[in-house]
C-alpha cells in the first residue's frame, strides 16, 4: 500500500492506523497548496480530488475519503469491529468528517474578524456534542482506539493550531491518545512535534 498525505491533515489518521496494524505501506508527502508529490509529480494526476488521504491499495485501485480509506485501513488489519461496533465506528467516521472537520473550512481558508470568531464557536460547540456523545468513555467504540479515535485525535491538535477552547475530557483524550505509540511514529515520520 502506499499512503498520500500531507503534514498534519486528515491523513494522519490514516498514517497512524497503518502504522499500528503493523502492515508494510510507503508514504508519499503531498504539498497541498500546490497539489505536488515531493518528486513534483502533479497529484492531480493521481487523485483527481487533489487532497489527502489518497491511499493506494492492492486491491481495489485508489481509495479516497476518509469514510472509505479508514475503514478499509481497519479490515486489512484485523481491527474492524463487528456487529454493532462497525457501526457506531461508520457513525463516529460520518460525523468527525461532516460535523468537526467541515467546520473548520472557514479557519483553513483563512477566515478573519467576525468569520473566525464564529467558526471558532462552531468548531468548539462539535466538540462540546462530541464530548456528549462519549457519554464518559474512554474511547469512541469499544475499549480501545480505533481509526475513529485517530480521526478526532487529528482534529484536536487543529484545535491547539487555531486556539478553539476544548472541554476538559477532550483535551485529556488528546493528551491520551499522543501517548500512543503509534501516533508518536506517525507524528515523528512527518515532522509532527
Amino acid at each position: 500500500m502506499k499512503l498520500y498525505y500531507s503534514p498534519g491533515a486528515c491523513s494522519l489518521a490514516s498514517h497512524i492506523a497503518l502504522i499500528e496494524g503493523g502492515v508494510q505501506f510507503d508514504t508519499v508527502k503531498v504539498d497541498l497548496a500546490k497539489h505536488q508529490t515531493e518528486d513534483g509529480t502533479d497529484f492531480y494526476q493521481i487523485s483527481p480530488r487533489g487532497y489527502v488521504p489518497a491511499l493506494e491499495t492492492d486491491g481495489y485501485g485508489l481509495l479516497t475519503e476518509n469514510p472509505a480509506v479508514l475503514p478499509y485501513i481497519a479490515n486489512r488489519t484485523g481491527a474492524l469491529p463487528k456487529g454493532e461496533g462497525l457501526y457506531r465506528l461508520l457513525e463516529w467516521i460520518g460525523f468527525i468528517g461532516t460535523e468537526i472537520h467541515k467546520a473548520y473550512a472557514p479557519l483553513f481558508g483563512g477566515a478573519g474578524g467576525d468569520a473566525k470568531e464564529q467558526a471558532k464557536a462552531t468548531v468548539a460547540s462539535k466538540y462540546e456534542l462530541a464530548e456528549t456523545l462519549m457519554e464518559g468513555n474512554a474511547w469512541l467504540v469499544g475499549t480501545g482506539p480505533s481509526v475513529a479515535d485517530n480521526y478526532l485525535f487529528v482534529t484536536l491538535l487543529w484545535a491547539d493550531k487555531f486556539g478553539i477552547d476544548l472541554p476538559q475530557s477532550l483535551k485529556e483524550y488528546r493528551d491520551r491518545n499522543k501517548q500512543r505509540d503509534s501516533v508518536q511514529q506517525a507524528m515523528k515520520a512527518e515532522g509532527l512535534g
